[in-house]
């Protein structure tokens, strides 16, 4: 019954001594995910189709930052990026949407 419970053990601390615990979010991968969505956000604002959420989630993401969630912060953010691709996107789809309705003069 000692030997069992020794080998138990001593597994177990092994366990724990090999377990490297997996940091979730760092500050590091935030700031990544803080610059792409900020330069996404700028072309969205460039091409004056910003949504109104995409700003809030990013305040939001820097609030959570501030606070030490990195993993909420990166959460956030990315998704302000997304909303900023989205309007891109929108922008895009609308000028070519209006080029093509522009009526032409007709010689």
């Amino acid at each position: 019954m000692k030997q069992k419970l020794s080998i138990l053990i001593s597994a177990l601390l092994t366990g724990l001594l090999m377990y490297t615990p997996v940091v979730a979010a760092d500050a590091a991968e935030y700031t990544a995910a803080l610059r792409k969505a900020e330069n996404t956000l700028c072309d969205a604002e460039s091409k004056v189709q910003l949504w109104s959420t995409s700003d809030i989630l990013f305040a939001d993401g820097v609030e959570a930052a501030a606070a030490g969630d990195y993993e909420l912060a990166i959460k956030l953010v990315n998704e302000a990026r997304i909303h900023g691709e989205l309007a891109v996107a929108t922008a895009e789809r609308e000028k070519k949407t209006w080029q093509r309705h522009v009526p032409r003069k007709q010689p």
